[in-house]
């Protein structure tokens, strides 16, 4: 018998099954390949932090621009940063479109107050009948809905739960 023992083929400096490919890099393949997935989703999220940085930048821009009395498409054509667009206007304002008057301040705006009716000045007490019957001896929510929902799973008794939905407005007979 020979002084060396036979593992069934099995080599310590066979490294092939650990996914390594003998080039310089450091790591076995699979952290390699790991590494550069996370360092192109860096790449990624930066990429996109910087285009929601440009575009932030840009409605920063477009709302000086519209506050000032342009139009606020010109924003397009600023490059600099927003601190320097007053400097930008003085050399360039003259060529840009101006907003019409009433226009500087406002931008969209909501109407306030209700909206306008569309019901007929003839059935104006009628609807305004139908609005108080529908609400005649329902109260108004109290709390939240989580909170609703912690007081009904807290009635241990029909009768705490029949009178919880009535303080809340339910009609309806539980009993």
């Amino acid at each position: 018998m020979s002084g060396e023992y036979s593992f069934g083929g099995f080599d310590p400096d066979d490294t092939s099954d650990l996914g390594e490919t003998g080039d310089t890099q450091q790591g076995p393949k699979w952290f390699r390949e790991g590494l550069s997935k996370l360092s192109s989703q860096v790449s990624e999220l930066k990429a996109e932090n910087d285009r929601l940085k440009a575009a932030q930048k840009q409605k920063a821009v477009a709302d000086a621009l519209t506050a000032k009395g342009y139009a606020p498409q010109a924003a397009g054509l600023f490059t600099g940063e927003p601190a320097q667009l007053d400097d930008w206007l003085t050399a360039n304002g003259g060529a840009l479109a101006k907003l019409p008057a009433g226009e500087q301040q406002q931008g969209e705006q909501a109407p306030s107050g209700p909206p306008a009716s569309t019901v007929p000045a003839d059935g104006q007490e009628q609807m305004q009948r139908m609005q108080e019957q529908g609400t005649q001896g329902v109260a108004p929510p109290q709390g939240s809905d989580n909170e609703l929902a912690a007081a009904i799973a807290a009635c241990q008794t029909p009768e705490q739960f029949e009178q919880l939905m009535k303080s809340h407005g339910s009609q309806y007979d539980w009993s």
